[in-house]
C-alpha cells in the first residue's frame, strides 16, 4: 500500500474525521461546495493519474483531496458537472456520466478510496443527500437494481447487504403485482398483505408486522398473526387478527396519530423501545435474539385517518431516510389499490346487502301479523348479518324509563326454528350499555366488554357465558330511538369490524321501519277487535227487533193508497204503515221472485231504525224521497231506466240520509268532525252509503243476496252514485251538462248513451231529494217548518260557539223564510223539475206544483216586505233621539200577532227598505252559479244578478241590496 493509502487510513480514522470537520463549513472564495472530504494523504494521487504537481498547491487543497486533480472533479463537485454539460456536446456528456472506479488506472488507489468511504458512511450519506441532485441518485439506484437483479437472495436478510434489497423491481412493478393479487382476490387484508411483503422486500428487513388501528376505539390495537413455521416471503394472508399488547404498542399509536413513519433505535431510546417479537425472528431463522432498528409507515385511508401500520425490523444496520422515502413511495401506490379494493368490496357488500334486505322484507310481511315472532325473525336475520353468537332487542319504554325486553339472549342456532316462551324482562334505562345506547342514540362498538364500565357482568355471572364484544346500535324512527339491538360475540373472529357496524347501520333502518309498523299494525288489530265490540253492541241497538218482523210479517191489512200520485200526503202515515208502504212499492216495482220477503221486512225495518230522530231528515223524509222515486219510475211507461237501475234508484232514495245529525257539510268541516276529516268531499254523502252497505252486509239483511255477484256489484255502483248525487253540490254540475244537451235545437240527450243515463240518473235523484217543494201546499207548509226547526238547532249551536249564524239559519229572523224560498224554489227547484219534465214528459206535476208553491210564497214575501214598510212610513215622522242617541240607533220591539213572531225594526228611513230587501250570498263551497229565471213585481225588482246560497235545501241572501229608489 502507497504511502498516501497509509497516510489516508490514519486521516480516516474517527479522532481524524472530526478533525477535519470543521474547515469544511466555510466556503472557497471561488464560491463552489464546501463539502470536502477529509485529505486522504500527502501522496499527490488523482482519479485519472495526473500529478498534482500540475496543480498550483493552493488550487489543489482548497477544491480536492492530496492526489485528486480537477479533472475528475465531475464526481465531486456538482456545479462543475452542470458547467461541462454546456460546453460538451450530449455524446460526450453521457459517456463521461457512466463512467465507474474501473475508470481509475490505478487499482490500488480505487482500493483506498473505497475503503475509505466504507469506514466514513455518514458523511458520504451526508454528502451525497446535500450536494448529489436527485436524478444522478435516482440513475445510480436504478444501475443498482439492474447490477443485484441476479445475485438477489429469497431470504429476507440484511447480513449481507448487496442481497437484501430487491431492486430489481420497480415501484410499478410492485404496483402491478398487487393489481394482479387484487384481480385474484380482492379482498382489503390480501392486498394489504402483498403491500407489506412488497414494502419489507424493497427495502430489506429481517421480519415485519402489520398493525390494524380503530379510529373510534384509540387505544385498541390488533395485529396480524402469522404462521412461524414458513418465511416472511411464503407467509399466507393470515386469517386471524390478535389484540397487541397496549404497553407495546406506544409507538404505533404515536405514529398513528401523526400519519408519518418514524425510525426508532434501541440505542438512540431504550426506554420507549418495543419488545422483540422472537417468534417473528425464527420464522425467518433469524440468530439474532433482538431486533435493534424498526421502521413504522404508517397506511393513510382517504378520510385522513390511519388505518394500519407497518413494522419492519433489523438486527444490525440502521434504517435510513432513503427507507423512508422509498418504502413511503410504494405504501402511497399500495393505499390506492386498497382504495379500490374497499370500493369493490362495498359495492360487493351492497349488492348482497340489497339480497338480503329483500329476504327481510319478505319476512316482514310474513311475520307481519305478530310482533314478537316479527322481532324473533328478524334477530334472526340481525345474528347472520353480522355473525353474532347472541343477539337481544330492547323497545323503549319512556313512559316508566325502562328498557323491555321479550326477546332477550337469542342464541345463534342456523337452520332452526326457534319458539322462545315469551318472557318479559325489565331494567332501568340508564343501565348498562343498552340503556347508555338508548339515552344518546349512538352506536357503539365495544371489542373488550369487560374493559367498558358501562359493561353489566351480571348477566355473565348468572348464566356462566363469557361476553367479549359488543355491538350495539339504537333503532331510530323519525329521530326518535324507539328499541336497542344488541350483537354479542363475533363467531368468525373475535370483534365487530367497521363492516359490521355499517352494514348493520343500514339494517337497523329497516329494523325500525318493520318494528315501526309492526306495532301499529298490532295497535291497529287491538282498535279492530275493539271496533267489531262497539259495532256488534251498536248493531245490537240499531237492528230491528225480531218481533218487529214478525208483526209486520203478520199484519195482512191492505193498503188503498196510490202510491202513483205525485201528491201524496206523507203525513197521512205513521211509521209503521209507512214501512208496509215501501214493502208494497217494492213488490209493485219489482219481481219478488229474487227476494226474500222476510229479508226485505228486516232490511226495512232497521234502515228505518238507523234514522236519527232529527226534526227532519229523519225517517219520514226517507220515506218521502222514496214515494217520489216510485211515482217517477212508475210514471215512466217505457221503463227507460233498465232493471239494475230502477232497483238502485228506490234503494237509494230510501237510504240516502241515513244516520244524519242535521248539521251540513259545511258546520260539520268547521267543527272538525271526524267524519269530515274521512272525507274532503261531499262528507254526509259518503256516509250514508257506507252506513247503506253496513246494513247489507249483516246477518239477514242482504236483500241482494239472490242476485249474482256481477249484478250486485252493479247495483251497489249505482246506489253510490245515486246517494252522491243527493249533495246540492253536485247538482249544478249535473244541471249544466243536461243542459248543454238540450241547447241547441234538436236534443242531443240519448238514452242509449251510458253517460246521458248517468246524469238522468243524478237529475232524478234531486228530484225525489226535493219532492216536498212539489207537494200540495198544505204539505210544503209543514216541510218548511220542520226544515227551518233543524236550521235553527245548527244556528243555536254555532252562536254558542262564538259565531254568527247566516239569516237563515238566526232563530231571530223568522221574516227571511219566505225570501229564502223563494230563491231555493226559483233558482234550485224550478230548473231541476223543468229538466226532468223534458227527459221523462210524464213528471209534469211535479213541475206544475213547484211553480204554484213558488208563486205562493212570492205573495207571502211580497206581504212581509210591504208591511214591514208600511209599518217604516207610519214611525218615519215620531222618530226623535232620546237620551243622546242619534238617528243611527236601533230600538227594537217585539210584538205577538196570533202564532207569528214578528221583529218590527225602526231605523233610518235609508236603510228600512234595504233590511227588507233579500240579501245576496256566495254558494256553498264558494261555487258561484248564474240564475236561470227571475220573478218580478214591485217589490221583486232588484232579485235581478243576486248570487244565492243553499244550505240543504233554501237559498238565502246574505247581504240587503242597494236600495230600490222606486219602492
Amino acid at each position: 500500500m502507497s504511502e498516501g493509502s497509509n497516510a489516508g487510513l490514519a486521516y480516516g480514522d474517527k479522532d481524524s474525521s472530526r478533525s477535519s470537520n470543521t474547515p469544511i463549513q466555510s466556503k472557497t472564495s471561488d464560491g463552489r461546495s464546501p463539502q470536502l472530504l477529509p485529505p486522504i494523504g500527502k501522496a499527490e494521487i488523482g482519479f485519472s493519474g495526473t500529478p498534482a504537481s500540475l496543480k498550483s498547491p493552493t488550487e489543489t487543497k482548497a477544491r480536492f483531496h492530496a492526489g485528486c486533480v480537477p479533472k475528475q472533479s465531475i464526481y465531486m463537485d456538482w456545479n462543475s458537472v452542470r458547467a461541462d454539460k454546456k460546453k460538451h456536446s450530449v455524446k460526450h456528456s453521457r459517456q463521461k456520466k457512466t463512467k465507474s472506479l474501473a475508470s481509475f488506472k490505478d487499482a490500488e488507489e480505487q482500493e483506498t478510496i473505497s475503503h475509505y468511504l466504507n469506514r466514513n458512511k455518514d458523511y458520504l450519506e451526508t454528502y451525497i443527500l446535500e450536494s448529489v441532485p436527485q436524478d444522478v441518485v435516482e440513475k445510480w439506484l436504478h444501475m443498482k437494481m439492474k447490477n443485484n437483479a441476479i445475485n438477489v437472495h429469497p431470504k429476507l436478510s440484511y447480513n449481507r447487504p448487496s442481497a437484501s434489497h430487491d431492486h430489481s423491481r420497480t415501484t410499478k412493478q410492485m404496483f402491478m403485482d398487487i393489481l394482479k393479487i387484487y384481480k385474484e382476490d380482492p379482498r382489503e387484508h390480501t392486498v394489504l398483505w402483498q403491500l407489506a411483503k412488497s414494502v419489507a422486500t424493497s427495502i430489506g428487513v429481517e421480519t415485519y408486522r402489520v398493525y390494524k388501528l380503530f379510529p373510534d376505539h384509540p387505544t385498541f390495537v390488533q395485529h396480524f398473526v402469522i404462521d412461524h413455521t414458513k418465511l416472511p416471503q411464503n407467509q399466507p394472508v393470515p386469517s386471524t387478527l390478535e389484540r397487541s399488547d397496549p404497553q407495546q404498542v406506544e409507538l404505533v399509536l404515536e405514529v398513528a396519530k401523526k400519519g408519518t413513519s418514524k425510525r426508532v433505535s434501541r440505542f438512540d431510546d431504550p426506554l420507549r423501545f418495543p419488545e422483540t417479537p422472537l417468534s417473528l425472528l425464527k420464522s425467518c431463522n433469524s440468530r439474532n435474539k433482538q431486533g435493534n432498528y424498526i421502521l413504522y409507515q404508517p397506511i393513510i385511508t382517504k378520510s385522513g385517518k390511519t388505518s394500519y401500520v407497518l413494522e419492519m425490523w433489523r438486527t444490525k444496520d440502521r434504517f435510513k431516510v432513503i427507507d423512508e422515502e422509498i418504502s413511503g413511495h410504494i405504501v402511497v401506490w399500495g393505499s390506492v389499490a386498497l382504495h379500490y379494493c374497499k370500493l369493490y368490496v362495498d359495492k360487493k357488500r351492497e349488492r348482497n346487502m340489497s339480497d338480503f334486505l329483500l329476504d327481510v322484507v319478505k319476512a316482514i310481511f310474513e311475520e307481519m301479523v305478530s310482533l314478537d315472532q316479527l322481532i324473533k325473525r328478524i334477530l334472526e336475520f340481525a345474528q347472520r348479518l353480522v355473525n353474532a353468537d347472541r343477539a337481544s332487542l330492547f323497545l323503549v319504554d319512556y313512559r316508566n324509563s325502562e328498557l323491555v325486553s321479550t326477546v332477550f339472549d337469542l342464541k345463534f342456532e342456523p337452520g332452526l326454528d326457534l319458539d322462545m316462551e315469551k318472557k318479559e324482562i325489565r331494567m332501568p334505562i340508564n343501565r348498562g350499555i343498552a340503556g347508555h345506547v338508548a339515552l344518546s342514540g349512538e352506536t357503539m362498538n365495544i371489542p373488550d366488554a369487560y374493559s367498558d364500565y358501562r359493561f353489566n357482568r351480571d348477566v355473565d355471572e348468572a348464566t356462566g357465558y363469557k361476553t367479549i364484544s359488543i355491538l350495539c346500535m339504537p333503532i331510530k324512527v323519525e329521530g326518535k330511538v324507539i328499541g336497542v339491538v344488541q350483537m354479542v360475540n363475533k363467531r368468525d373472529d373475535k370483534y365487530f369490524g367497521d363492516d359490521d357496524e355499517a352494514a348493520f347501520e343500514i339494517f337497523s333502518t329497516f329494523f325500525g321501519l318493520a318494528l315501526h309498523h309492526a306495532r301499529l299494525y298490532d295497535r291497529i288489530m287491538r282498535k279492530e277487535q275493539k271496533y267489531r265490540v262497539a259495532l256488534e253492541v251498536l248493531s245490537y241497538h240499531n237492528t230491528c227487533r225480531e218481533y218487529e218482523v214478525q208483526a209486520m210479517l203478520l199484519d195482512k191489512e191492505p193498503l188503498n193508497v196510490d202510491f202513483a200520485d205525485f201528491y201524496l200526503d206523507p203525513f197521512r202515515f205513521d211509521e209503521f204503515e209507512k214501512c208496509k208502504c215501501i214493502i208494497s212499492m217494492f213488490r209493485d216495482l219489482f219481481d219478488m221472485t229474487q227476494f226474500d220477503i222476510t229479508t226485505l221486512t228486516r232490511f226495512t225495518l232497521t234502515v228505518k231504525k238507523n234514522y236519527r230522530t232529527v226534526p227532519y231528515h229523519n225517517f219520514d223524509h226517507g220515506w218521502t224521497v222514496a214515494h217520489a222515486m216510485y211515482a217517477i219510475l212508475k210514471s215512466d211507461v217505457k221503463e227507460r231506466f233498465d232493471y239494475n237501475k230502477r232497483l238502485a234508484l228506490f234503494v237509494a232514495c230510501l237510504c240516502h240520509d241515513l244516520d244524519h245529525r242535521g248539521y251540513t257539510n259545511k258546520y260539520m268541516s268547521e267543527t272538525a268532525s271526524p267524519l269530515a276529516a274521512m272525507y274532503t268531499t261531499s262528507t254526509l254523502e259518503h256516509h250514508h252509503f257506507n252506513i247503506t252497505v253496513t246494513i247489507l252486509q249483516q246477518d239477514g239483511h242482504n236483500i241482494f243476496s239472490h242476485i249474482s255477484s256481477e249484478d250486485y256489484k252493479e247495483i251497489l255502483g249505482f246506489i253510490r252514485h245515486c246517494i252522491l248525487a243527493t249533495d246540492l253540490a253536485a247538482f249544478f254540475p249535473n244541471l249544466d251538462k243536461i243542459r248543454e244537451l238540450y241547447r241547441s235545437d234538436e236534443a242531443q240527450f240519448s238514452w242509449d248513451d251510458p253517460s246521458h243515463r248517468d246524469l238522468a240518473m243524478a237529475i232524478s235523484m234531486t228530484a225525489a231529494d226535493l219532492s216536498a217543494s212539489a207537494k200540495p201546499w198544505e204539505i210544503q207548509i209543514k216541510t218548511v217548518k220542520v226544515i227551518f226547526e233543524e236550521f235553527y238547532d245548527q244556528g243555536d249551536k254555532e252562536r254558542a260557539a262564538g259565531r254568527i249564524p247566516i239569516p237563515m239559519m238566526d232563530r231571530n229572523k223568522p221574516e227571511e223564510q219566505p225570501a229564502s224560498q223563494v230563491g231555493f224554489l226559483s233558482q234550485i227547484c224550478i230548473p231541476c223539475y223543468d229538466m226532468l219534465y223534458r227527459i221523462l214528459p210524464n213528471t209534469k206535476p211535479m213541475y206544475a206544483m213547484a211553480t204554484k208553491n213558488l208563486n205562493r210564497w212570492k205573495a207571502r214575501a211580497d206581504k212581509i216586505l210591504f208591511k214591514q214598510d208600511s209599518k217604516k212610513d207610519n214611525s218615519k215622522d215620531s222618530l226623535e233621539p232620546k237620551d243622546g242617541i242619534g238617528d243611527d240607533d236601533d230600538d227594537v220591539t217585539v210584538k205577538n200577532e196570533g202564532n207569528k213572531r214578528v221583529e218590527i225594526i225602526r231605523q233610518e228611513s235609508k236603510t228600512i227598505i234595504g233590511e227588507a230587501q233579500p240579501k245576496p250570498v256566495v254558494w256553498n263551497d264558494d261555487e258561484e252559479f248564474a240564475v236561470e229565471q227571475t220573478f218580478r213585481s214591485n217589490i221583486w225588482k232588484e232579485i235581478d244578478g243576486v248570487t244565492w246560497i243553499e244550505e240543504e235545501g233554501v237559498l238565502v241572501a246574505s247581504e240587503a241590496t242597494k236600495k230600490d229608489d222606486t219602492v
